[in-house]
């Protein structure tokens, strides 16, 4: 049994099926039936399946939806709202947030919809069955005391008068049809998606008419007919359209700007060299054109095969009527279409000339330093102490890290990493824990964020059998399997209190008791801690205790956000692409310079695992070499700088030229200071310039830091 509840006129009715497939519609013979011209004849059904219900689309012209998504078909849950055309429709219950009943199967909701909607069930359906019997035996009655004719002429007075003393309006009373070409003439001119508008203008003149086929024809630019919409009375496309109406009539109206109307086409004299009429063997035909000012952009042509005298003068004044805020609509929507489609091309282009512009400009914030020369000339990290090949970064920034760490590592001290969400915190603990005397102990982690404060305790610390329910055994904590080793605790500021208490003890006495337990053991941890947030900030605020913050930063280590490393943007994408390519077994992609430079202007507030997701993202959609489509709309539109880019043809190529220069000075320059070992007086001689020129220029171009590192690098290979 299935329970449909629908939402009309302010009221809610509950409708109750018993098959196994309920089809929903505009036509009589569906089960349940809406009478809405947003309604397909055949619209959607639902199935039954082993559990629950399944609905599916029937190629609708304005699709099911469920739950405020358009679906094909869907399995759907009690409670699901199904959208079909103005009605929503629940399955089995309805939301409860509804105002008081005013009868078992009625609920008050709004006010009604301006459409007069009418729904029927073709079978019984709680109370609405027993009316329906009510009024059969009520109809047969009418007909055994009056006869046929008279009998429904009786039937129809009595219902109408009944009606017009308990409902708003008396039954019978038809929309006029000023009021029928003014609904559907609004419903049109707001629409402006083309093919929905096209869609629903040849949908509502069948429906105004009567037709048993209407064919939408618009004349391209070449003088053309083309057929944009074809259907049939029941809403069903007309298959291979462009062969199913006669060309020679639309063809006459197009050229004529008159409308043509035929109520037995065959017997027509006018038609006696149109062929086509005889071969489709139409009967009544009805043809208006599309005017927009003195123009014909198109004809509306209608025709029934079977039944002569469709189309009278009516139905011509109807369609007439209604062809120039058609055609108007059609405009409209076509303009807009074109407006949106031009807008679209101006902003790609705008932002192409825009990024190859920012491409040439001396930016990148302060350092902006091309790729090629950084992988060239830029310090290795060969020249430190210890191994930090597994760090991807050889940005200034990451190199200070580097050179941090190399003071850092051989004690035993606490370090802690401070630093934004995605920067590497734990690549760099795990850095010091592989070059430290302890890499051949423990290396422990554990996110301090996502454990829950009541297994916090036992997780640092361990247990003892029985020390609480479902402690069936001894169980050592953190800080004993780290012993002689190094723990890294992550995200240390969401630690409780409680705990930070207890971390104090073990770093201030080198002690452990487990929970549960009253024997101290003595461990050997190098502890690694590092936070996202600002300790200094919750020691003001109270939330984390100020003498255990002087205890795990003794050396602190601060991570720089991406956007400050943008240089190690192209290091870390070849590595990227190198990992998901081994991972796949496929040949390494690569980035073209424009999506490359895309990356380096982006802010990147998720840092490197945020750039990691985004290669992962534009591998899975993009091809061999991944371009700024590939990527996320965020990174696609990121305009150099920070600012908005819009390019000026008065200075394009001056500029272009000036700064191409300037990047192959910058180049001479850096390649020259390598070549004289980094001795500015040699590298001042060699390109024949001024020593204070020089100067001036590696200020300028952002080189210092290189030749800072260029020189250490000399210094520590003359020692060796």
């Amino acid at each position: 049994m299935l329970t449909l509840v629908v939402e009309s006129g302010g009221r809610r009715q509950n409708f109750v099926f018993h098959d196994d497939v309920v089809t929903i519609g505009r036509h009589e013979d569906n089960d349940l039936r809406i009478g809405s011209r947003f309604v397909s004849q055949h619209h959607c059904r639902l199935q039954k399946l082993s559990k629950g219900w399944k609905i599916v689309d029937l190629a609708s012209q304005n699709g099911t939806r469920v739950n405020g998504e358009e679906v094909t078909q869907k399995i759907l849950r009690r409670g699901d709202r199904i959208e079909i055309g103005p009605l929503p429709i629940y399955l089995e219950e309805a939301p409860d947030e509804v105002t008081e009943s005013l009868s078992p199967d009625e609920d008050e909701l709004t006010p009604a919809a301006d459409e007069d909607i009418q729904i029927s069930a073709r079978q019984d359906s709680g109370p609405r069955g027993v009316l329906q019997e009510e009024l059969d035996a009520l109809c047969l009655d009418y007909r055994k005391t009056f006869g046929d004719e008279r009998g429904l002429v009786e039937l129809e007075r009595s219902i109408e008068t009944a009606t017009g003393k308990i409902f708003p309006r008396p039954a019978f009373s038809t929309p006029t049809d000023s009021q029928r070409l003014f609904e559907i003439t609004k419903a049109i001119n707001s629409e402006l998606n083309l093919k929905r508008c096209l869609s629903l203008i040849i949908d509502s003149v069948i429906a105004l008419t009567d037709a048993e086929r209407g064919f939408l024809i618009l004349i391209d630019e070449k003088g053309r007919m083309k057929v944009k919409v074809a259907r049939h009375f029941d809403n069903a496309d007309v298959h291979k359209a462009g062969y199913k109406f006669s060309r020679s009539i639309a063809e006459e109206v197009g050229r004529t700007g008159k409308a043509l109307i035929s109520s037995s086409a065959q017997d027509d004299d006018r038609f006696d060299s149109f062929k086509s009429v005889e071969s489709l063997k139409l009967r009544s035909v009805l043809c208006v054109p599309f005017r927009l000012k003195e123009r014909v952009i198109g004809v509306l042509y209608l025709d029934h095969r079977f039944r002569a005298g469709a189309f009278t003068s009516r139905e011509l004044q109807l369609v007439e009527a209604f062809s120039d805020p058609a055609a108007i609509a059609i405009e409209n929507a076509r303009l807009y279409e074109e407006n949106r489609r031009a807008q679209n091309e101006l902003l790609k282009r705008t932002r192409e000339v825009a990024e190859l512009n920012s491409l040439l400009r001396n930016r990148l914030r302060e350092r902006e330093i091309e790729l090629a020369q950084f992988r060239t000339h830029a310090p290795k990290k060969t020249s430190f102490e210890f191994d930090y090949s597994f760090i991807v970064g050889e940005s200034p920034a990451m190199l200070e890290i580097f050179q941090l760490l190399d003071r850092a590592i051989p004690s035993d001290v606490p370090i802690l990493i401070s630093g934004e969400s995605g920067t590497g915190k734990e690549l760099i603990a795990r850095a010091i824990h592989v070059n430290s005397p302890r890499s051949n102990a423990p290396f422990l982690k554990e996110n301090c964020a996502a454990i829950p404060e009541n297994l916090f305790e036992s997780e640092l610390f361990g247990y003892n059998k029985g020390a609480f329910t479902g402690a069936d055994r001894d169980k050592p904590g953190l800080f004993e399997l780290a012993s002689g080793g190094t723990l890294f605790l992550d995200e240390i500021g969401e630690v409780s209190p409680a705990i930070q208490k207890k971390l104090l003890r073990v770093l201030q006495e080198g002690e452990i008791r487990r929970v549960g337990g009253h024997e101290v053991k003595k461990v050997d941890v190098r502890l690694v801690t590092a936070s996202n947030k600002d300790l200094a900030e919750l020691v003001k605020s109270g939330a984390f205790r100020q003498d255990l913050y002087y205890r795990i930063n003794v050396i602190r280590v601060e991570m720089p956000p991406l956007r400050n490393r943008i240089e190690d943007i192209p290091l870390l994408v070849d590595h990227f692409l190198g990992k998901i390519a081994k991972k796949s077994g496929t040949p390494k992609r690569s980035v073209d310079d424009l999506a490359l430079h895309s990356l380096m202007g982006y802010s990147w507030p998720g840092n490197v695992r945020e750039l990691e997701n985004e290669i992962q993202r534009a591998c899975a959609m993009g091809g061999e070499v991944i371009t700024i489509d590939d990527f996320s709309k965020a990174i696609a539109e990121t305009k150099f700088g920070g600012q908005e880019t819009s390019p000026r043809p008065s200075e394009d190529w001056k500029e272009i030229v000036k700064l191409t220069a300037h990047q192959k000075e910058r180049e001479i320059i850096l390649r020259a200071l390598e070549e004289a070992d980094w001795k500015k007086s040699a590298a001042a001689k060699a390109l024949r310039i001024s020593r204070p020129t020089l100067d001036g220029k590696i200020k300028a171009f952002g080189l210092l830091p290189y030749l800072l590192r260029g020189k250490e690098e000399v210094r520590r290979r003359k020692k060796s």
